[in-house]
């Protein structure tokens, strides 16, 4: 970040205009080494720099906020994004998802979704993996389940990421028999499983002390030609 942030005073020092897209990478860079508050000083210079801060620039540091647990100020950020009629991206609204999920706020996230639709933001299988995954650590697996069932009919195909969200989920409920169900859906939907799904079966099995349940799953992946790993046990 030293350098990047000297190459970027380079360039203002030698007459030159920065361009918002060099302020997002900066503001970005700033954020995932966590050094929020320099990101902000950044952010809220943009306009004096005669630059309109974009979608990009706004959920890069709503959600570097959000990253180091300023989730009010991330919230402010968003209400000032909108009221300067800067328009939120499905990216933006992930973000957003993923916030409200991560604090299980559940319901509030199922109302965001129809905040999206009505601003004509289709909600994309992302946005669905974050709010399922809300929902298996919330304790809702039905409505996680219920929720993958509906994929389809909207317009969306369910990908490995919420498949292994699941799967995890019914094993942590000792669901055995539903999971070995869920691997054949998986397969036959086209998103075949591969050895980090076996391996989350397989090791919550065994950390459950399932060892009888968790040997057909360890074969069946030994057929497959995938080998056990760390992580498996």
């Amino acid at each position: 970040m030293d350098r990047a942030k000297e190459v970027f005073d380079s360039v203002t020092g030698n007459g030159l205009k920065p361009s918002i897209m060099s302020y997002d990478i900066l503001i970005n860079g700033y954020c995932k080494k966590g050094k929020v508050d320099e990101a902000l000083r950044l952010f809220r210079k943009i306009p004096s720099k005669g630059l309109e801060r974009t979608t990009v620039t706004y959920h890069t540091m709503i959600h570097g906020l959000f990253s180091e647990g300023r989730i009010a100020d991330g919230w402010k950020l968003f209400n000032h994004m909108e009221a300067r009629k800067v328009h939120p991206s499905i990216c933006t609204y992930n973000i957003l998802m993923e916030c409200l999920c991560g604090t299980r706020k559940i319901v509030e996230a199922f109302s965001f979704v129809r905040v999206m639709e009505d601003k004509g933001v289709s909600p994309n299988i992302i946005t669905y993996d974050i709010v399922i995954n809300g929902l298996c650590k919330d304790g809702k697996l039905e409505d996680a389940k219920k929720l993958l069932n509906e994929l389809p009919s909207k317009g969306l195909q369910p990908d490995c990421q919420v498949y292994r969200i699941v799967l995890g989920s019914l094993c942590e409920e000792g669901f055995v028999d539903e999971e070995k169900d869920l691997l054949i859906k998986m397969e036959t939907s086209g998103c075949a499983p591969h050895s980090m799904t076996y391996n989350i079966i397989i090791h919550c099995l065994l950390k459950k002390k399932d060892v009888y349940k968790a040997m057909p799953f360890l074969e069946d992946m030994h057929k497959r030609g995938f080998s056990a790993d760390a992580s498996t046990y």
